[in-house]
């Protein structure tokens, strides 16, 4: 085994598409079009390793890490001297020797000691240039530090190999589910030599890191991330449709949810699983429902599906029961999503969404507890519960109650979250005004742009002239709720069906708000010349009069001739107002 030697490949792997990718934005910058060409021309002693031409991503995969130093060096004075300092440069150059190291090993494996510093060596160069690589990097560091430790205590039990008699296959979600722990020393679960920290009920301890098959675990329905893709699936296949489905169906469904709340990321995510693994374990229970690693999971599924490939999933198992202890394994999962991880890939309907449903509708969580998970005040969890009050509200008044994903659609979660200082400083009847004006421009989609709508209205508030915008909109108002009454929505589509037949009433939303608009110009005209005075009168009385004394000759003429002038306009400004 050259585990050590594994280590160390392993980072180069890391580091090479960002040090690749540094070298090709900077030489583009500086060479535009001609940028390859002059990749060529300072490598001209390596040109056989290279393509003559290619498109972007195959020219900048072509640079092993070799190539790009030699190119870092060869144009350092021209171009990287002023991207990199003097440190990134000697970490350079000791990298090139640890290459050169690596390249001429032979089978024998690499000194622990020399394979932490290498890899400490690769997590420095890296900070300079991609921060979130760089973390990557100094995990590997961190691992292969405990790895001595984490192997002598998993030998005090032996190795546990990958036995060679399957365990027949199981539904793992429906009935009486199948203990994971059970199936160690099987093809389905192995035992490896990592660890990972997990406080669960209070408690911090060290769990081994299992390798499972995937077949054998299945997805957290309970995740914030897809609650409105989960409230659409209902919608429209029933309530009861997704529990219902065995565990391959499942998975399926909501491996597609996963990747629809954000393509991009899961297909960076997969590349870099694909390149060089899972680098941070996941937490399951042993029922086998995933409580950390939803999206690493479905980036393995498809890599497996993909590649032809079976591939295993590496997690701590906790032996927790749903049922039981769902209120532990629900701050577990908010800890370790909003609080060691970066919070990253949430739409804020499906965070407020979940916020409102542990705290409110299940009342699983309090308020103080919610916070305490993810490491928010609690005036910030319930600012995000009164928002999805709003967008339940919302959802109530257009006939489709539940139906988050709606909500999603109309990307109202901006428009209700600022609508709340607003709200706090009126009355009853006053914010029942509001909300309806509110969800009426959202239903017609009247003012596409809410950030705008909901910025004018606080305007006209401000100025004291929302009151004849709100009358005016609550004769709208009555004409929309007249026909909405016969319409008795199963989607979306049919709301936006009625927006299409009320375009009429969107433009008289939108012509309200203009008309109102200009009435608050006209009113910061009228109001200006007042405001001018005061503040001219107000920098008169900050002179201090005593400095006079200290000013030349010329300065004091100076400032007599600027009185004057001032005299002079006042006294216009005084005729023309008294009417001479």
């Amino acid at each position: 085994m050259r585990e050590n030697y594994e280590y160390v490949q392993k980072g180069f792997r890391m580091l090479h598409p960002i040090l690749a990718g540094f070298v090709g934005t900077e030489m583009n910058n500086a060479y535009k079009s001609k940028w390859w060409d002059e990749v060529l021309y300072k490598l001209d002693d390596h040109a056989d390793e290279l393509p003559l031409h290619g498109d972007y991503e195959e020219l900048i995969d072509s640079l092993d890490v070799a190539n790009c130093i030699r190119v870092i060096q060869r144009e350092w004075k021209d171009i990287f001297r002023y991207e990199l300092d003097l440190d990134g440069r000697n970490l350079l150059n000791e990298l090139m020797g640890i290459r050169n190291t690596i390249a001429h090993i032979g089978q024998q494996d690499l000194p622990q000691p020399d394979a932490e510093r290498y890899l400490d060596t690769m997590a420095r160069l890296c900070e300079k240039l991609d921060r979130e690589g760089a973390q990557q990097i100094r995990a590997l560091y961190n691992e292969i530090r405990h790895a001595e430790k984490a192997e002598a205590d998993s030998s005090l039990s032996g190795p546990i190999p990958i036995e060679e008699t399957l365990v027949d296959d199981t539904d793992m979600r429906e009935g009486a589910v199948e203990d994971l722990m059970t199936l160690i020393r099987t093809k389905k679960i192995y035992k490896t030599k990592y660890t990972r920290k997990v406080t669960f009920d209070g408690k911090t301890e060290i769990y081994p890191v299992y390798r499972v098959r995937l077949d054998a675990l299945y997805y957290n329905d309970q995740n914030d991330r897809i609650a409105t893709w989960i409230s659409r699936y209902r919608a429209e296949k029933g309530a009861g449709a997704l529990s219902s489905l065995k565990s391959q169906e499942y998975n399926d469904v909501i491996e597609q949810f996963i990747y629809e709340s954000n393509p991009d990321s899961i297909k960076k995510t997969q590349k870099n699983i694909a390149l060089v693994g899972q680098q941070q374990p996941g937490v399951i229970l042993a029922d086998g429902r995933i409580v950390d690693g939803n999206r690493r999971y479905t980036c393995l599924r498809r890599i497996q599906r993909e590649s032809g490939e079976k591939q295993f999933f590496e997690t701590v198992i906790m032996n927790a029961d749903m049922n039981k202890d769902r209120k532990q394994i629900k701050l577990l999962e908010l800890s370790i999503q909003h609080g060691e991880e970066e919070k990253v890939d949430y739409d804020m309907i499906d965070y407020a969404i979940g916020t409102y449903r542990d705290v409110v509708v299940t009342k699983l969580l309090t308020a103080q507890e919610y916070a305490a998970s993810t490491n928010e005040t609690v005036a910030d969890v319930n600012k995000r519960i009164e928002t999805a009050m709003l967008i339940s509200e919302f959802l109530e008044y257009v006939k489709l109650p539940g139906q988050y994903h709606v909500a999603r659609d109309y990307q109202v979660y901006s428009l209700f979250f600022e609508m709340l200082p607003l709200l706090s400083k009126m009355n009853g009847a006053e914010k029942e005004r509001l909300k309806k004006i509110a969800f009426n421009n959202v239903l017609l989609k009247a003012v596409p742009d809410q950030r705008i709508f909901i910025r004018d209205i606080k305007k006209l508030v401000k100025n004291g002239l929302s009151e004849d915008f709100f009358s005016e909109q609550d004769n709208i108002n009555k004409q929309i709720t007249e026909k909405f009454s016969g319409v008795t929505p199963s989607g979306k589509a049919d709301l936006d069906k009625f927006a299409v037949d009320c375009g009429d009433l969107a433009d008289d939303i939108r012509c309200s708000m203009e008309r109102a608009l200009i009435r608050t110009r006209t009113q910061q005209l009228v109001n200006r010349p007042s405001e001018n005075l005061l503040k001219c009168k107000t920098l008169l009385t900050d002179i201090d009069p005593r400095l006079f004394s200290k000013l030349e000759e010329e300065e004091k003429k100076s400032l007599i001739a600027e009185l004057e002038e001032l005299s002079r306009i006042a006294d216009s400004f005084r005729k023309i107002l008294s009417g001479n």
